[in-house]
């Protein structure tokens, strides 16, 4: 599921799933992960609920793996409040450690428990943000292509990748070292030109990681971190993780 897509196979021509209309009912377009060449098909046009685009035939589904292929990336920005999100405060929130007091969100609830004013938090509700806007779409006043490393926005990064900041990551090769307390990973996923190190001082933590990543070796790794480089090549770069919060499995 996706709040956008394509018109066109070189994905230049962006449309909205709630700016499509009848007309568009009928009509294939592209999915917005460059690797997957799946049509979406739009669905809900009609006004009764919320618009998006979907792989409705079984001739065009997407390729394994796809983030847009269920729902691990869905994103409804009707409950959350774009104008409270700080994206540099939102990684420096999962980057305190596991025993710290965090930081509460600054929700809101009716009397039926609907949450209102919420502001993203997680990293996986920032991942899915990030996911459900093309990257030259701002949020909070950030342009989804400097938050995120995907396939979408490699080009974003021709010199490496610094700062605050999050990764869509994989597993390639030996992807861990006991002795140092590291672990490996590669991104983008399609041309996975920079290696991650994270690196992680409190041991139990670390084991918790590296089982957690061993068990979905095979799956996504979406990691928050504030990253540095760590050797001259500008290809391999450094994170130190405090809190199980800036690791999520997609």
């Amino acid at each position: 599921m996706a709040n956008y897509a394509y018109r066109d196979k070189e994905r230049r021509q962006i449309i909205l799933a709630n700016e499509a209309l009848e007309e568009d009912r009928n009509k294939s377009f592209y999915c917005p992960n460059p690797r997957c060449n799946s049509k979406l098909f739009i669905c809900a046009v009609d006004g009764s609920r919320k618009a998006y685009f979907r792989a409705t035939k079984s001739a065009y589904k997407h390729i394994d793996n796809c983030p847009y292929a269920n729902s691990s990336v869905t994103f409804d920005e009707k409950i959350f409040n774009q104008s409270n999100f700080s994206f540099e405060n939102a990684i420096q929130n999962l980057l305190v450690e596991n025993n710290s007091k965090p930081v509460m969100s600054d929700s809101k609830s009716t009397s039926c428990g609907e949450h209102i004013n919420h502001t993203l938090i997680t990293i996986r509700q920032i991942y899915s943000m990030c996911k459900q806007f093309p990257p030259n779409y701002s949020y909070g006043n950030e342009k989804i292509g400097k938050m995120i490393l995907d396939d979408r926005t490699e080009y974003w990064y021709p010199k490496g990748v610094f700062g605050f900041k999050i990764i869509e990551s994989c597993v390639k090769g030996r992807f861990y070292d006991n002795d140092k307390n590291e672990i490996y990973l590669v991104a983008p996923i399609a041309n996975p030109n920079y290696h991650f190190i994270l690196s992680i001082p409190d041991i139990n933590l670390y084991r918790k990681i590296r089982n957690m990543v061993f068990e979905n070796k095979d799956k996504f790794i979406i990691v928050a971190g504030q990253w540095n480089l760590s050797k001259a090549d500008g290809r391999t770069i450094k994170s130190i993780i405090h809190s199980n919060k800036q690791i999520t499995i997609i």
